[in-house]
């Protein structure tokens, strides 16, 4: 099975411009260019240069917000990057269907098994499918955490998937954390909605989703008293895509998943303490994030289904 990474950023920068159009044929450099790996950097407040994706927004933005200037993270990114995603469709043979989605080292494997009929009468929904979801962890047996991530990817899918084609119907999905280094509740969504996707299941949109943290910066941390206070803007920055590293060193962990149709919030996961004005940040940066993911995701499924055309 073959795996397809994000291209260099201007190829993604360039295919953004047409992401709500109807998708063109992919050239000959850019399936090739597929297998590179580089990351994709967003950046906020001002033009970008063709290496970037430009997200300018309509005020100027604080200056902790997405700073450039900060000191390299722990994989060298700055903080308005993401880590290059990594898709594997149909990697499951007797699902129908499967998706495995990677940030870095953060790894998800779903498999989904439906719609069919449930083994348990009481399980069934008259006015549509009925959906279960079930996260084995990388290691260890599952905790109230997972059971929590279980349900954010329930409603999620519930929401974009039409479940009133499927009266009478299961349809479970089943996530194997391969490994977690940061951003898995954006991981499982993504690789759930891929899996799907892969299933063939109608949806009314693809939802998509990525991972924020609020840090304190470096020289702050020192000497830092033990009571956590309220963060403000002038003592926090934003890091897109964060590290597990990272996580834990952060005041605030914010999961958001946008619809490729409009561009709305579908789903909002935090933990940890922000002001006001800092949610608003994460959902615009969010917003600007997903794009770069949705141009890789219809490069991939695209670049997929040519290859299974080839072998029949």
């Amino acid at each position: 099975m073959e795996l397809y990474r994000a291209t260099t950023a201007a190829a993604v920068a360039a295919a953004v411009e047409t992401a709500t159009a109807p998708p063109p044929p992919l050239a000959a450099s850019t399936a090739a260019d597929l297998s590179a790996g580089a990351v994709i950097q967003v950046r906020r407040g001002q033009p970008a240069p063709t290496m970037e994706i430009d997200t300018t927004p309509t005020q100027p933005l604080p200056p902790s917000s997405l700073s450039l200037s900060l000191p390299p993270r722990p994989d060298r990114r700055l903080a308005n990057q993401l880590r290059p995603p990594l898709c594997e469709l149909g990697p499951l043979n007797r699902a129908d269907g499967s998706a495995r989605f990677a940030h870095g080292r953060t790894s998800v494997l779903a498999a989904v098994y439906g719609p069919g009929a449930p083994r348990f009468s009481r399980k069934e929904r008259i006015e549509g499918a009925a959906i279960e979801v079930t996260i084995h962890p990388h290691k260890g047996a599952g905790t109230s955490s997972d059971k929590e991530k279980e349900g954010v990817v329930k409603a999620l899918l519930e929401a974009a998937i039409l479940l009133d084609r499927f009266p009478r119907t299961m349809i479970h999905v089943i996530c194997q954390v391969c490994e977690d280094d940061g951003g898995l509740l954006a991981c499982l969504m993504n690789a759930s909605v891929l899996a799907v996707i892969n299933a063939g299941i109608d949806m009314k949109y693809v939802p998509l989703a990525v991972s924020m943290v609020f840090a304190s910066p470096p020289s702050s941390a020192v000497g830092a008293p033990s009571s956590t206070p309220l963060p403000s803007t002038s003592t926090t920055y934003l890091l897109l895509d964060p590290l597990q590293e990272e996580e834990t060193q952060s005041t605030a962990i914010v999961t958001v998943a946008i619809s490729s149709v409009d561009t709305n919030v579908l789903s909002y996961q935090s933990m940890g303490m922000m002001m006001p004005v800092q949610l608003f940040e994460a959902i615009d940066v969010a917003k600007s994030a997903t794009k770069a993911l949705l141009t890789f995701m219809r490069m991939t499924i695209e670049e997929h289904s040519r290859q299974t055309l080839k072998l029949r």
